[in-house]
């Protein structure tokens, strides 16, 4: 294996952070301006979880996370990045869970919302938002129930801190206390005595 690979989870893994935190950021906040927020606040957050439980499975083995490979006869020597992604092809969402046990021995303990998640952007990206979806809520619940708590298991860090990324007030000033109140999100309590310590004045 070329030793580059090695440096694929990680990258991942804080690429996958932060657009989980971008949005928590959208789904927080009202932009009246930029209607279309919310919504993709969903694609955001499962492009996001997508690519964290791909980082953790690359922590194994980087090549696990994919399910086609470049042939022998296009490279030249050893196998590199640049073919992985030229020629290769990942896995989908919905194949990441077993991929993940398989590898890991972790189990999604909310599975099921995980998958549905994952259905409800595939709505959005192959079709258009329902004007029902609350898209703001469904990003928020997925985000802080069932995404921050595999994040937590895996390297014991939280996604909010990735959330003030984007603009400090969203922990600061309760923005996103407020939501997780308003919307009864049961929240890990290692991510709420976070949340308590970051809103001290």
């Amino acid at each position: 294996m070329n030793p580059e690979t090695k440096q694929v989870s990680q990258h991942m893994k804080e690429f996958g952070l932060h657009i989980l935190g971008r949005a928590i950021y959208d789904a927080t906040f009202s932009e009246i301006t930029k209607p279309f927020s919310h919504i993709l606040s969903v694609v955001h957050a499962a492009h996001g979880a997508e690519i964290l439980i791909k980082a953790r499975i690359a922590e194994e083995h980087p090549l696990l996370i994919f399910k086609s490979y470049p042939k022998s006869n296009t490279t030249k020597d050893v196998l590199s990045i640049k073919e992985l992604f030229k020629y290769g092809r990942t896995l989908m969402y919905s194949e990441l869970p077993e991929v993940l046990w398989a590898a890991t021995g972790y189990r999604i303990k909310e599975l099921d919302r995980y998958l549905k998640f994952g259905e409800l952007r595939n709505t959005i990206v192959h079709f258009s938002p329902d004007p029902d979806c609350e898209a703001s809520t469904e990003t928020l619940k997925f985000a802080l129930e069932v995404l921050d708590s595999i994040v937590q298991d895996f390297w014991g860090e939280s996604l909010i801190y990735y959330s003030q990324e984007w603009d400090e007030a969203i922990i600061s000033d309760g923005y996103l206390q407020e939501q997780i109140e308003q919307l009864n999100i049961q929240v890990h309590p290692d991510t709420q005595k976070k949340i308590e310590v970051l809103t001290l004045p």
